[in-house]
């Protein structure tokens, strides 16, 4: 099988900036490894600048932002959760609009370039959450204080 040198490179570049970060979570957190790689090849297998492609990726993220909406702690993650749905929309609106003749590459790589921006902002947010909410899910509260604390 032969190795696509141009995709894996992309990948890397797009992946590179939260790699850190979701490493740490997953290390702190394995229960979220499944949901976080999931979600993460979804989003690999949309990747160009075809319209089709701009606009499956949108379905993904449109999947991420109802969780972080869903699941946000507060009035800031709400707002951020709806901002991005907004800023979604308005991507796919231009999508739609990109199909019809007469649009250039230049246009749909433009699209395709705000998209990216999204995937990466929500996607790490999307990482962020999971762990958070991790937190909280089949654990054990800090044990960690002196014997015989108040707590029992």
């Amino acid at each position: 099988m032969a190795v696509d040198r141009k995709t894996i490179v992309a990948t890397i570049k797009w992946i590179g900036p939260f790699l850190p970060k979701a490493l740490e979570l997953i290390k702190q957190n394995p229960e979220i490894w499944q949901s976080v790689q999931d979600q993460a090849n979804r989003l690999a297998r949309r990747k160009g600048t075809a319209t089709q492609d701009v606009l499956a990726t949108i379905e993904v993220l449109r999947d991420q932002v109802a969780y972080l909406a869903e699941s946000a702690d507060d009035t800031d993650e709400s707002r951020r959760a709806e901002a991005w749905s907004k800023r979604l929309t308005h991507c796919e609106h231009a999508a739609q609009l990109l199909t019809a003749p007469g649009t250039t590459k230049d246009e749909r790589k433009a699209l395709a370039a705000r998209v990216a921006t999204l995937r990466t902002e929500i996607f790490t947010a999307f990482i962020a959450e999971h762990g958070e909410d991790a937190q909280g899910i089949g654990r054990v509260p800090e044990l960690d204080g002196p014997a015989g604390s108040d707590e029992a």
